[in-house]
């Protein structure tokens, strides 16, 4: 049979001695019984079966060609018996595949655990023994050979995004080592060297492998795993470019589409099909709205290769749930977006996304310890309407975790409350038109101006009117607040002894407090 080598196999054992010598040709050397894991401490060539009363133990007997014509008689049960008594490791003969040899001494072989070898007819002796003196002999000059062949295996493989695994598997295969991929660096004072599959990420997958006794091949062995470390990283790095470009593509018109205009969305409907964007699906959006800790992110540019390698593990994490999910970015936020194909959106759809993003924000946390995220989840709606739709309520139910300092606590739009009627309210066209109108004096102001308009007449009248209440809230004093107060009113032009006009007033504060409105 031919011989393959398992996990753990030592290189001065038979099976390895075997591997060997099938390099070119399997059939050059069968194992016909015995257990060849044994060590071979020596190879002796022997022309008579007294000869094996010279051996010592773990040898590897070969008989020469006119004495390996007794395989089929009984000389050959004498010489097993003889083996045995020696504690020889394998006996190795040369005969023909046809040639048959005895069943006794087979049968010996098979009880005692002697390794019984035949070799091809056409194979050269001093071959053979020079392969084996060696294998036992020069440990290191074997191990460059075979590292040799690792780096050309990895070297003919390269672009063919073979997994660490993969490489593993072939790394032991020509090193005649086992070489194992485990998800985590091994523990101090193990007698193990790992390296990490990829290099830039020391805490992921590890290529593991026990040490050997000698520490010229202990080198060359950790050279192996770093090689297939390089490979893994390289298909790592190709893969990760071409994800995020793809990435990159689908935030910018995701962004887009999330505040886009009904005309606006009609023109980026096909382009949004083409990156894997279904539309016309039914879709719930999630808002994560980040304070990232500042410690070490000073700069613009990692703080930005924060942002982007959050938005991808909150992209991995949550399709690891199945389903169609994709991410766009902020400065200080992120969206997700899942999309769900069928008739109509299972009914527990929410509650799935809502328990999936608690997922997520964990995977985000594990990332960058101590950030805080207030996040929001929309309704479920269909269409392009509905991703702009979902998107305005989880920025309503995002904005409303800030508002009660609950960070880290997914809060869904349908739990939010009275804000809920407001962002309906809001949400006509015809309200929309009358807030417009009613705010249309602060467009001649500065942004900063309006927002510092409406906020003061907003909390005036959440504050039921009360000119104290307002400047404990707004931290200002009473004289202040009646003066803005007064400004406001007579910029805007509202009666707001008027209880229609003030209730309208109310609402409109409360809508841009709560969905905003832009400068005009």
């Amino acid at each position: 049979m031919a011989v393959e080598l398992p996990s753990g196999t030592s290189r001065r054992s038979l099976r390895a001695i075997l591997a060997e010598l099938q390099l070119n040709r399997p059939e050059d050397a069968i194992a016909l019984d015995g257990d060849i894991d044994r060590d071979i401490a020596e190879v002796r060539l022997i022309d008579s079966t007294d000869q094996l009363d010279e051996v010592g133990a773990g040898a590897l007997v070969v008989l020469d060609r006119r004495l390996s014509h007794i395989a089929d008689g009984y000389l050959m049960d004498v010489a097993v018996r003889r083996a045995v008594s020696r504690e020889v490791a394998g006996l190795m003969l040369t005969a023909p595949e046809d040639a048959g040899v005895s069943l006794t001494a087979r049968s010996m072989c098979r009880k005692s655990g002697l390794a019984l070898v035949r070799l091809s007819p056409d194979r050269d002796l001093n071959t053979v023994l020079n392969v084996v003196a060696q294998e036992i002999a020069d440990e290191l000059h074997l191990t460059m050979e075979r590292v040799r062949r690792v780096i050309d295996a990895i070297d003919r493989l390269a672009g063919e995004g073979s997994t660490p695994t993969d490489l593993a598997t072939i790394g032991s295969s020509l090193l005649g080592y086992e070489i194992r991929v485990t998800t985590e660096p091994p523990e101090e004072g193990t007698e193990l060297l790992a390296v990490p599959a990829i290099v830039n990420q020391p805490e992921g997958e590890q290529f593991v492998s026990a040490r050997l006794s000698d520490a010229d091949a202990n080198t060359l062995l950790e050279m192996v795993l770093w090689r297939l470390a390089a490979e893994t990283s390289r298909t790592a790095f190709i893969t990760e470019q071409a994800e995020r470009t793809n990435m990159l593509s689908v935030d910018e018109v995701l962004r887009q589409l999330l505040g886009a205009s009904r005309e606006t969305r009609d023109d980026l409907s096909p382009q949004a099909r083409k990156l894997g964007i279904p539309v016309d699906a039914w879709h719930i959006v999630g808002r994560f709205e980040l304070d990232i800790p500042q410690e070490g992110i000073a700069d613009g540019l990692l703080a930005y290769e924060t942002r982007e390698r959050l938005a991808r593990i909150a992209l991995t994490t949550a399709s690891t749930s199945g389903g169609i999910w994709h991410t766009a970015q902020e400065p200080a936020a992120l969206w997700l977006l899942h999309s769900h194909h069928s008739s109509s959106p299972p009914r527990d759809l929410g509650l799935r996304v809502h328990r999936l993003m608690g997922s997520v924000l964990a995977a985000l946390q594990h990332a960058v310890p101590n950030l805080r995220a207030y996040v929001g989840i929309g309704g479920v709606h269909a269409a392009m309407t509905g991703i702009a739709g979902s998107a305005t309520e989880a920025k309503v139910a995002a904005t409303h975790a800030r508002s009660l300092r609950r960070a880290n606590h997914p809060i869904s739009f349908d739990a939010v409350g009275i804000r809920s009627t407001i962002v309906e309210w809001f949400g006509s066209p015809t309200v929309q038109e009358s807030v417009d109108a009613l705010f249309a004096p602060l467009d001649k102001v500065s942004q900063a101006r309006r927002d510092e308009t409406i906020e003061i007449l907003g909390t005036y009248l959440d504050s039921g009117g009360s000119v104290a209440r307002t400047a404990e809230a707004i931290h200002l004093h009473r004289n202040g607040v009646r003066a803005r107060l007064q400004r406001a009113i007579d910029l805007i032009g509202v009666d707001i002894d008027d209880p229609d006009q003030r209730l309208f007033l109310h609402l409109a504060c409360r809508a841009h407090r709560i969905v905003g409105t832009s400068h005009s």
